[in-house]
């Protein structure tokens, strides 16, 4: 947290993870090699692509970033699956903007899929299952940026460590239901205790124990009732929150390229996280380690 103030660095909180992952690489020689894909123009994209392979050479990481046309994607991907001398394959997204993009997502294997995006993955957070398989002590996989705010507010002393229900009895906001960050967070935070309204452009869902429900509850009633806001809304129209919806203490976060907070929120929160890159891509390092140690090694 920088001093004086209640806004949350999320690189300096990353750095913790991304050095313990430079320090295993480098303890045990482990040659570790990622296939990065972009097939777009797209200059944000664009830059995330290129910040991200700096950190993973950073630890010691081998990755190879590939620009390629969109429509060769899918042999890529499939290529990639079948050389043994990859480790984990990164897609950046989005591609086609539609569901062809989730269609690509589950053509990652998934003993190499990094974002822990494809089915196997998603099924595993779906129903609670926090294992590899049913004969592994290792721990599944979580997708990267649900994962990074999981840990972001870990780290920050919100999220209880080894306890069974971590956050028990909070009730959260998330704007954002998207089945790639939305949705797996408001799964993961319910199964962790936590009441979880989800909102998207079809209403709201109120999320108990990772089982979605129907609700009447508008924007002004849930964002009053909430311990913890979090917003992933790409777009410039939505209506900003204002610090007179929610109550003074009320932590949030933003993860969205564009801020969905007013300016001042920060005045009246008791934290404010306005992004979460930087622990994405720890996350995004994290699990590809873990998936050269549980597949590859």
């Amino acid at each position: 947290m920088k001093p004086g103030t209640n806004i949350v660095d999320p690189a300096s909180l990353a750095q913790k993870h991304v050095d313990a992952v430079r320090e295993e690489i480098t303890g045990d020689a482990l040659k570790i090699r990622v296939l990065g894909l972009i097939a777009t123009k797209d200059k944000p994209s664009l830059a995330y692509a290129r910040a991200t392979k700096k950190k993973f050479d950073n630890v010691g990481i081998d990755y190879d970033l590939q620009h390629i046309e969109r429509l060769d994607l899918e042999n890529a991907i499939l290529d990639a699956n079948a050389d043994h001398t990859v480790h984990g394959i990164f897609v950046y997204y989005p591609v086609f903007h539609n569901q062809q993009d989730d269609y690509l997502r589950n053509q990652v294997d998934f003993r190499k899929d990094i974002e822990a995006g494809s089915i196997y993955w998603t099924q595993k957070l779906y129903t609670n299952d926090r294992r590899v398989n049913k004969d592994s002590t290792q721990k599944a996989l979580l997708p990267c940026t649900p994962l990074a705010i999981v840990k972001l507010l870990t780290e920050i002393g919100r999220y209880a460590e080894d306890i069974e229900r971590p956050i028990n009895d909070k009730t959260v906001t998330i704007f954002n239901r998207s089945e790639v960050i939305g949705r797996p967070l408001a799964m993961m935070m319910s199964n962790d205790g936590a009441r979880v309204y989800s909102f998207d452009i079809n209403g709201p869902l109120l999320f108990k124990d990772a089982v979605p429900e129907e609700t009447e509850i508008t924007r002004t009633q849930a964002l009053m009732e909430s311990d913890i806001i979090i917003t992933g809304v790409p777009s410039a129209d939505f209506k900003k929150i204002s610090t007179s919806e929610f109550r003074d203490g009320t932590l949030c976060i933003n993860f969205s390229s564009i801020s969905n907070f007013a300016e001042d929120v920060s005045e009246h929160t008791d934290v404010f996280i306005p992004r979460v890159g930087p622990m994405t891509v720890a996350m995004c390092i994290r699990n590809t380690l873990r998936l050269y140690r549980n597949f590859h090694e």
